[in-house]
């Protein structure tokens, strides 16, 4: 039966305000932790990643990107086309995790290059953030009956895979280390929801 798309798109508007006010989104911080949602996707996708490639610099040049936290261009460009922000905000969120002492560049383990990770303080700041994302639902969900949990996880997913089936849709502008626009593409992690979402249907 087909769906009314005006009353879809208020749906997805409703669904979108009640639970960004029920887990706090529009908290200025996450978790009162002093970090924004962004900052802590940033932290995930570094600790997920266990590092990302920066580009090779030598001489002075090398030693006053490291001063001023300047050398993660291709950092930023790479968890900028993963999470679809501007590579320039990105830049701006990885110096701040420097200037904090959360992120610190290493040696790749094959010696050919180095890596922007996170620090030990990286890694309990992001720590944090987790657990106590993970004690909000819990407390959140504690009240669920066992079939009713089954039931939110079920919606979840499927929630989950057809909203990756329309994003992976719609036209997709690649961030170049440049800033400019390049060539639309596509995950194996959002094809695999692609399919699955498929198989629903």
């Amino acid at each position: 039966m087909p769906v009314e798309r005006g009353l879809l798109i208020a749906e997805i508007r409703g669904f979108n305000r009640f639970y960004t006010g029920l887990v706090g989104l529009l908290d200025e911080t996450l978790m009162h932790s002093g970090h924004g949602l962004a900052e802590a996707r940033v932290l995930f996708e570094l600790d997920r990643r266990s590092g990302v490639p920066v580009a090779g610099m030598s001489g002075v040049t090398s030693f006053l990107a490291k001063a001023f936290c300047l050398d993660v261009g291709t950092a930023a460009s790479e968890i900028a086309l993963a999470l679809r922000l501007d590579p320039a905000y990105v830049t701006r969120i990885l110096r701040k995790l420097a200037a904090a002492g959360m992120t610190e560049m290493r040696v790749d383990g094959k010696g050919r290059g180095r890596r922007l990770s996170l620090t030990a303080r990286g890694h309990a700041a992001l720590a944090g953030l987790q657990a106590a994302t993970d004690r909000d639902l819990a407390r959140l969900t504690a009240g669920l009956a066992d079939d009713e949990a089954c039931e939110l996880s079920d919606a979840l997913s499927a929630s989950h895979g057809c909203s990756a089936v329309a994003r992976e849709r719609l036209p997709r502008a690649r961030f170049s280390r440049c800033g400019k626009p390049g060539l639309p593409g596509r995950s194996a992690a959002s094809a695999d929801r692609t399919r699955q979402c498929g198989r629903r249907s």
